[in-house]
C-alpha cells in the first residue's frame, strides 16, 4: 500500500471496476460478431430474439437461484416487466439481429453508441434534462457523422446498406425510449437486479414468441447444433455474464463509470469486425465514426 493509498483499498480491489469495465466493453462489442454469425448462419432473427431472450433469462433465473436470492414474480411487477420487455428487447433488439445481417459488424456497433444521444435528445423533449450548448454540439457533430455514412453512395461497400444503416438506428432510439420512460424512479423497489433482468427477459420471450410463429420463421433448436446455433447459445450465455458484470460495477462504481463501457464496445466491436470478418472501411466511414464518437463524448461529456 502507498503513502497515498487510502486504508482498506487494495490494489487488486482498485483494479476491478477497470477490469470490469473493459469486460463488459468486450461483451458488447463482441455480441455484434455473434449475432451476425448466427443470422447470416441459417437463425431467423425472429426466432433468435425467441431464444436468445428465454435461454438468458433461464440462466439468470439460476444464478439467481444458486445466490439464494429465489426469484418471485409478482404479479404487481409484470406490467414493468411487459413494457421494458416489449421495447428494450422485443421491438429494439428485432431491429438489431434483423440490421446486424446486412451491414458490417463495426457499423452496427457505432449505431449502438447513439443510445446516449438519443436519450439526451428525448429528455430534452419530455423537460427531464436542461439544455446544454456542448451537448447540443455532441448531438449535431454525431449526426453529421451518421449522415456521412448513409447519404453518399461511396461510403459503404454496397450502396444499398444505406437502408439497413437507417433502419438500424431505431434499435437505439428504442432503447433510449424505454430508458426514458421506465427510469429508476418507475422501477419496483422491492426486486433485486437479478430479479428484475431475468423477469424482464422472459417477458420479452412472451413477446417474441408468438410474433415467431405468425411470421412462420419460428425454429427449434437442432442438435447438434449449427454454427449459428452454437454463436446464440453461447450470447445468451454471455448475455448472462454481462448482465451480472453490469450490476457488480455499477454497485462499485456507479452507473456514470458504467457508461464508458459504450465507448470500449465501439472499439472493440470495429476491431473485431476487422479481425473476423476482414471488414474494409472508406475513408468516409472512418470519418464518420470518428464523428460519431465525438458526438457521443461530447453528449457525456459530463460524465
Amino acid at each position: 500500500m502507498t503513502r497515498n493509498e487510502p486504508s482498506g483499498l487494495t490494489h487488486s480491489s482498485a483494479l476491478l471496476p477497470l477490469s470490469l469495465l473493459f469486460l463488459i466493453g468486450a461483451l458488447w462489442g463482441g455480441f455484434f460478431v455473434l449475432i451476425k454469425i448466427a443470422v447470416t448462419g441459417g437463425v431467423e432473427p425472429v426466432s433468435y430474439l425467441f431464444w436468445f431472450t428465454l435461454l438468458s433469462a433461464i440462466w439468470l433465473f439460476g444464478a439467481a437461484t444458486l445466490r439464494g436470492l429465489r426469484p418471485r414474480y409478482s404479479r404487481m411487477h409484470w406490467p414493468y416487466y411487459l413494457r421494458l420487455g416489449l421495447v428494450r428487447f422485443t421491438m429494439a433488439n428485432m431491429i438489431l439481429y434483423t440490421v446486424q445481417g446486412k451491414v458490417p459488424v463495426g457499423i452496427m456497433a457505432v449505431i449502438m453508441s447513439f443510445v446516449p444521444i438519443f436519450t439526451y435528445s428525448i429528455s430534452l423533449i419530455v423537460r427531464i434534462e436542461r439544455f446544454f450548448w456542448m451537448r447540443m454540439a455532441g448531438i449535431i457533430v454525431g449526426f453529421t457523422g451518421a449522415l456521412l455514412i448513409v447519404v453518399p453512395r461511396s461510403s459503404l461497400p454496397d450502396p444499398s446498406m444505406a437502408i439497413w444503416v437507417m433502419l438500424g438506428f431505431g434499435a437505439p432510439l428504442l432503447h433510449a425510449i424505454a430508458y426514458v420512460t421506465l427510469s429508476e424512479k418507475s422501477r419496483p423497489a422491492d426486486v433485486d437486479s437479478l430479479t428484475l433482468s431475468s423477469g424482464t427477459l422472459f417477458a420479452a420471450a412472451l413477446f417474441a414468441l408468438p410474433l415467431a410463429i405468425a411470421l412462420g420463421k419460428f425454429q427449434f433448436l437442432g442438435w447438434p447444433p449449427t454454427r449459428g446455433e452454437t454463436a446464440l447459445i453461447a450470447h445468451s450465455l454471455l448475455a448472462a455474464v454481462n448482465f451480472y458484470a453490469i450490476f457488480e460495477l455499477i454497485r462499485i462504481a456507479g452507473p456514470t463509470y458504467m457508461t464508458q463501457a459504450n465507448f470500449l464496445s465501439v472499439g472493440f466491436g470495429v476491431v473485431f469486425g476487422l479481425l473476423l470478418f476482414s471488414e474494409s472501411h472508406s475513408a468516409l466511414v472512418w470519418i464518420a465514426i470518428a464523428l460519431m464518437l465525438v458526438g457521443v463524448a461530447l453528449v457525456n461529456w459530463k460524465r
